[in-house]
């Protein structure tokens, strides 16, 4: 866990630059200073030189264990046509009490600016303020240094009119900068068109780590090439703040083009996350040559109250209607259709939770084969608990042309869940991947190399490292458990009808085995048109139980292949092996598949008792 705003606080606050809200001011004392009137959510721009124009980016008011770090990361524009040197003019913060500190310049920003270009100015100062300051207006000061006494002219004021960030221990967040989930969003001090949209959170748990990630839409709508700017997204809970890991690397969009990113935030294994901070890194070299960052909070995301609440829906769902996948999706082909076709839910007898089945209709809408998509589920209930589904363990490669194949996925809920108000997610799995991580050191003090950093800058890095899973969001919905058929002499298997039209229990007895039991089953089985099944598709498992309730015997038939069940009269034969003829006896009769954890999983369709 990493708190870049600690105890020691680092106080943040971004100028009017960042609220469209802002009222710009003349120069002080400069006629020809003039308001560059900004686009609409741009920053606002203000007039230094005849070619020159200025807008702020960050103001930082920060509390150290040495006082107050005051500073100012400005913008600088070259309108001209020729080179211009940077005025060597005072930049000084202004408090609202009148009191004025000197910011010093780093010796890594520009002496000059190229035609038509622009570049970052960066400036801080430390003063002895343990009660911290509150500042009025960022001020630029000619100083004629060869009057007596030194005359003072003053060049441009820019009103600093709201704190827009405190701090992520700070209750007071202006409303500017906080946004809604789901609700797109620019950050127009970062000097960047891209829009942006925390669109997914899943959890993610390997041994004793847990992880949460986050997926980001990124939306470019310039027509350049853009590339994703160096943020980072803290994850907080209560005052408690988390560092993350950008996934993807060299991340550019194209004109028009839509991209996720995902950030991998690791935390305590019981940690609820309720917001998120965007935030970048400053960087300023002192007169010793050395480094100092520090981080800016641009944007706080709220989620909602129930973490579960933060997925996305499509609505509610209706049983066989295809589903409106992301279209930005590398996994489902876009002539494939994905359809739930069946949700049951049942009790385990003995064991104390819950299975549920849902099964999907793969549709190939296309002239050539398709490879079946290997997509994740989860299951949520009302009250926000998240149940991953296991896919069967074998499927078929290819979808054929024209047709539909069926997959199935099992889920395992506490006994107390009813069924009710869920909702059904399907992800994009993407393996592994293992990020590195970004950890920007709070302005604490230079470390042996000259950066930055701290002890838990270290160990937040450290934790970051290694490979990490996480999926992307496909599509989600509401859904309704389907009530068990009540019928006993049809078994609903989509894509199966079985109707039993007649049933038979007979035991038989020999010296060697003693008594065997055989069920005789007339069949009439119809499949749904163009819905193939093979090997892979679910069998019919037949439990046999003497008079106390015991399991005595159980067998498996398939639909297909060797040994299939198939219209007309069927003998299933049972050796329990017993020496006493047993009665009643009952034989239940499961739907039954393998997932990919190698457990069977089952569904009661009826019984027979005889």
């Amino acid at each position: 866990m990493k708190s870049p705003w600690k105890s020691t606080a680092t106080t943040v606050v971004l100028t009017a630059a960042l609220l469209a809200s802002a009222t710009p001011a003349l120069a002080a004392a400069d006629p020809k200073s003039a308001v560059v009137k900004p686009a609409v959510q741009a920053p606002l721009s203000y007039t230094l030189t005849q070619d020159l124009q200025v807008e702020i980016k960050t103001v930082v008011n920060e509390k150290t264990p040495d006082g107050t770090r005051l500073g100012a990361v400005v913008r600088i524009k070259n309108t001209g046509a020729k080179l211009v040197r940077v005025p060597e003019y005072e930049v000084r913060l202004k408090t609202k009490d009148g009191v004025e500190y000197k910011l010093q310049p780093s010796l890594g920003s520009p002496k000059s600016i190229q035609p038509k270009s622009q570049a970052e100015l960066s400036y801080l100062t430390t003063v002895d303020s343990a009660g911290g300051v509150e500042l009025g207006e960022l001020t630029w000061v000619d100083i004629d240094v060869y009057v007596y006494p030194k005359k003072e002219t003053p060049k441009l004021s820019i009103p600093i009119t709201e704190v827009a960030w405190s701090g992520t221990d700070n209750a007071e967040i202006p409303s500017a900068s906080v946004k809604k989930w789901g609700e797109s969003f620019a950050i127009p001090s970062l000097d960047t068109p891209l829009e942006f949209k925390l669109s997914n959170i899943s959890r993610n748990y390997e041994g004793n780590k847990a992880s949460s990630i986050v997926q980001v839409l990124l939306t470019n709508p310039s027509k350049k090439r853009e590339k994703l700017p160096d943020i980072v997204l803290e994850g907080k809970s209560g005052l408690k703040t988390y560092d993350s890991a950008l996934v993807e690397s060299g991340v550019a969009l194209e004109p028009g083009e839509q991209k996720y990113v995902h950030f991998v935030i690791p935390t305590e294994l019981n940690t609820e996350l309720d917001a998120f901070n965007i935030v970048t890194t400053e960087k300023y070299i002192n007169d010793q040559k050395e480094p100092v960052t520090y981080r800016v909070g641009r944007v706080h995301v709220l989620l909602p109250d129930k973490q579960s609440d933060a997925l996305l829906i499509q609505g509610k769902y209706a049983f066989g209607e295809a589903m409106k996948m992301d279209p930005l999706n590398n996994l489902i082909h876009p002539d494939m259709s994905v359809s739930l076709v069946e949700l049951h839910m049942e009790e385990n007898e003995g064991d104390g939770f819950n299975t549920a089945i849902a099964k999907f209709r793969l549709t190939n809408k296309s002239s050539r084969p398709l490879g079946v998509p290997s997509f994740a589920t989860d299951l949520v209930s009302s009250d926000g608990y998240t149940y991953s589904g296991s896919r069967q363990g074998q499927t078929s490669i290819r979808v054929l042309p024209n047709a539909s194949y069926i997959v199935s996925y099992s889920y395992v809920l506490p006994a107390s869940e009813t069924g009710e108000e869920l909702k059904l997610a399907l992800y994009e799995a993407q393996g592994s991947a293992s990020p590195e991580a970004k950890t920007p050191a709070s302005a604490g003090g230079p470390d042996k190399d000259g950066k930055d950093a701290s002890a838990s800058d270290a160990a937040a890095g450290a934790s970051l490292k290694g490979a990490v899973s996480f999926k992307s969001l496909l599509t989600a919905y509401k859904v309704d458990v389907q009530p068990q058929p009540e019928s006993k002499d049809l078994f609903a298997l989509y894509p199966l009808n079985v109707k039993v039209n007649l049933w038979d229990i007979s035991a038989i007895y020999n010296l060697q085995q003693g008594y065997n039991y055989r069920l005789k089953l007339m069949l009439d089985i119809k499949q749904e048109k163009d819905v193939l099944i093979d090997r892979t598709f679910s069998q019919l498992q037949f439990d046999m139980y003497d008079s106390g309730g015991t399991l005595i015997s159980s067998i498996s038939h398939p639909f297909f292949g060797q040994n299939k069940l198939q219209n007309g009269t069927n003998i299933l034969n049972f050796s329990p092996n017993t020496e006493e003829l047993g009665y009643p006896i009952t034989i239940k009769v499961y739907e039954a598949f393998e997932n990919d954890k190698g457990e069977t999983v089952k569904r009661l369709l009826g019984s027979f008792k005889q």
